[in-house]
């Protein structure tokens, strides 16, 4: 089954349709609510996140601060969970240039 939208696949698990993988910061509602429980996977599911911008516009130094600022925060907060950081290598197989 595909559904359109994290909102669907809850109400879908709610409504005891089946199971679902999805972020733990799109169950933090249901989670707090009772409505829905989180099963730790093992090992857990990684996602990589990207930067987005124009491509030829401006770049104000404040937009390259926040960006350095959620990187580093991103790494810490991953080793801190026991999460291993893929190296550069294995970053860029994801990048198209």
């Amino acid at each position: 089954m595909e559904l359109g939208s994290p909102e669907a696949v809850k109400m879908a698990v709610e409504s005891e349709v089946g199971l679902a993988i999805v972020s733990r910061t799109t169950l933090s509602k249901e989670l707090r609510l009772g409505t829905l429980k989180a099963i730790p996977l093992d090992p857990p599911i990684l996602r990589p996140f990207s930067h987005v911008r124009q491509k030829h516009k401006f770049r104000h130094r404040a937009v390259g601060e926040l960006l350095e600022f959620a990187v580093e925060y991103c790494r810490e907060r991953a080793t801190q969970l026991g999460f291993r950081i893929p190296t550069d290598a294995e970053q860029s197989l994801g990048r198209k240039k």
